[in-house]
């Protein structure tokens, strides 16, 4: 793979300052103060064929990720050791796509996403192309597009159905209708579109402070320990953040309706080290007592439409006036700002619009990125480095705070650490063939095996993590 073996060997070190883009993020979020250990990334990009610098993103986030941590740890023992963390560039690669490293049982699973007809970039009357995704798929979303176009449910037919429209008006048709569809537009594009301008004067990584409150100490223990966090959230990045912190001892309990649950194979990699629940919020009682929880809460995770958080009186804003010193997350598709704020988008949508397919594949043939995800897992790390650096500021300063992140900002991030040129990548695998490390779990859902955590850790304690419940098995309580 030409210079890939040099690549890989490369060692970049943050004390060394060989990695400046992992200290924007640790400045960002204001973690210099309780860090001053070492981060060292092993191996750069390109590792496969794109001109995105998809290890070496994912690295910085699974980086900062441990950095929070260990600026908590730092903060509750007093510890002037230098803690040492380090990732390689490969199981960072591997993590940006753990959907494709799971096995149950001894049978390979996939959210399979890939798959689903209605999922793709197709290729409209003017001649634009269009994204449409109905997500594993969703019930609800794959019947709206196949009611829409009144066609078959293959990729043919959903294909013939798209090319009698022009691009921008099924976009907004779509959309209107709250079913995913982004154009494809270039970098440039979007950047100068309201959406993207908004986004530019936006942090990749928001951390607000929505009200005012005493400090709020750690418990004792690993460096979550005895954080309750309400888990809200569905689809992949919002759970996958809650498992990180739950990795560091929190105590994670996931809520989900009944009637719309994800898939087994999301439970199974996103929701490892956390009790799963069911509440019904358009009935009363479990409304209710949704908010009790909330009372007793120090992290409340959202990753639904800002409308529903509206319906249910559970915003930021509403959540903090009731309980003091709260930190609140929110995830969504395009940002939290701007004529987008609202609409529906999956991990691949964002990639479509934000002009990251239009880089992989050119303007005649825009694509995914080469392990067909960018966002879910990335805009995961980045927050539960956001939520982990608003406790510290909790227990420093007090009050509450708003952590937002969004893929669409996730996505701009990646473009904004720099494009590799041609005659850097297209020697490179096309396919990610590199070896994976991976570990079983014996758990009440069976046995589950999955990729190792990625980042070596020095003196920072972390759970082994091998509670797996199925949706619905817990009650919608506090163990404790």
């Amino acid at each position: 793979m030409g210079n890939g073996t040099t690549n890989i060997l490369v060692k970049r070190s943050l004390k060394q300052n060989e990695l400046p883009e992992l200290q924007n993020l640790v400045s960002l979020l204001r973690l210099n103060n309780q860090f001053d250990g070492e981060a060292i990334l092993q191996g750069r990009d390109p590792l496969l064929r794109s001109p995105h610098r998809l290890g070496e993103a994912t690295a910085y986030a699974l980086l900062l990720e441990g950095i929070a941590a260990a600026a908590i740890w730092n903060f509750k023992t007093r510890n002037n050791e230098r803690q040492s963390l380090q990732v390689d560039i490969i199981d960072a690669l591997h993590a940006l796509h753990s959907t494709h490293f799971l096995w149950h049982a001894g049978y390979g699973l996939s959210v399979g996403a890939e798959f689903v007809p209605c999922n793709g970039i197709f290729q409209c009357r003017d001649g634009q192309f269009v994204m449409t995704e109905a997500g594993p798929p969703y019930v609800k979303l794959e019947r709206g597009y196949l009611n829409f176009f009144d066609c078959g449910n293959n990729r043919e037919s959903i294909g013939k159905a798209i090319a009698k429209f022009d691009a921008l008006d099924l976009q907004e048709q779509l959309s209107a209708l709250g079913l995913p569809a982004s154009v494809a537009y270039t970098m440039d594009e979007w950047r100068h579109h309201p959406q993207g301008q908004h986004l530019l004067s936006t942090p990749v990584i928001e951390i607000e402070r929505i009200a005012e409150g005493p400090p709020v100490p750690f418990p004792p223990g690993f460096p979550l320990e005895g954080i309750r966090v309400i888990d809200f959230t569905h689809v992949l990045a919002g759970p996958r953040s809650m498992r990180s912190l739950a990795q560091y001892g929190a105590d994670v309990l996931h809520i989900s309706s009944p009637y719309h649950r994800d898939t087994v194979a999301q439970n199974l990699l996103v929701n490892i080290g956390k009790r799963n629940a069911y509440l019904q919020l358009t009935l009363k009682e479990d409304h209710n007592r949704l908010q009790n929880l909330v009372r007793t809460a120090d992290v409340f995770a959202f990753s639904y439409r800002p409308t529903v958080a509206e319906q249910f009186q559970i915003t930021p804003s509403q959540l903090a006036h009731n309980h003091e010193g709260i930190v609140c997350l929110t995830v969504n598709a395009y940002g939290h700002g701007g004529p987008w704020r609202e609409r529906p988008g999956f991990d691949h949508n964002v990639q479509v619009a934000t002009g990251v397919a239009r880089s992989e594949g050119g303007n005649s043939t825009p694509k995914l990125s080469p392990v067909f995800y960018l966002n879910d897992f990335l805009t995961g790390y980045l927050a539960a480095a956001g939520v982990m650096s608003a406790l510290l500021r909790r227990a420093t300063e007090g009050g509450s705070y708003h952590v937002k992140v969004s893929l669409a900002r996730s996505a701009m991030w990646v473009q904004d650490l720099g494009l590799l040129g041609s005659e850097e990548y297209e020697a490179a695998p096309e396919r990610d063939d590199y070896r994976a490390i991976t570990h079983t779990l014996k758990t009440d859902c069976g046995e589950v095996t999955e990729l190792k955590p990625p980042v070596q850790l020095e003196e920072i304690p972390r759970k082994h993590l091998d509670t797996l419940r199925p949706f619905g098995a817990d009650p919608a309580e506090w163990q404790t």
